[in-house]
């Protein structure tokens, strides 16, 4: 993967009838970066053997990377064979939500089926209830989101545009958020 820089920035989309891979293709011929979060999954044959595959995290969301103008995307969009929109704030259509490179890497490496990622949507995310924190050990040094406690064990959520990430992680790892600010 090539060099980010942290002045780039990332569109969400929404795809429509699980239509993330026909958009996928598309947005290739249009050359234009993207990124589908994708997970591991174990399917079954009717052997009964498991076969390891990958499938989008989350339907119907695609990360658009801001390689062109505003309007020269939005060109593109509209000419493309299959419905997708931008994801933009309520009160203006015209304000797309701008996702930062750091956010995109966070997603990449929370999708990272070793870590046994479960996901589900923002709204989910909100009812979650924990404290604000910041990693401050291992592979996710850095990252900020909550520490929830369920079924007795501790889990790091994440929120991105629309979907939030939950990983299984060490509360040891965490420190609260207002801890560090008054330190």
């Amino acid at each position: 993967m090539p060099a980010l820089k942290n002045d780039e920035c990332w569109y969400a989309l929404r795809t429509f009838r699980a239509q993330e891979f026909k958009v996928s293709q598309y947005l290739d011929q249009c050359h234009l970066g993207h990124f589908i979060p994708m997970t591991c999954c174990v399917q079954y044959t009717e052997g009964g053997a498991p076969i390891r595959t990958e499938r989008p995290a989350v339907h119907n969301l695609i990360f658009l990377k801001k390689t062109k103008t505003k309007a020269e995307i939005r060109t593109l969009l509209l000419e493309c064979p299959y419905p997708v929109s931008v994801y933009h704030h309520i009160e203006n259509e015209e304000k797309w939500y701008k996702i930062s490179n750091q956010e995109i890497l966070d997603l990449r490496l929370l999708c990272d089926s070793s870590f046994h990622p479960q996901f589900f949507s923002q709204e989910e995310c909100d009812l979650e209830v924990g404290s604000e924190v910041v990693i401050t050990h291992g592979p996710f040094k850095t990252l900020t989101g909550k520490l929830v406690r369920k079924n007795k064990k501790y889990y790091f959520v994440k929120c991105f545009a629309g979907m939030a990430v939950r990983v299984s992680i060490s509360r040891w790892c965490c420190q609260k958020i207002a801890d560090s600010k008054a330190k």
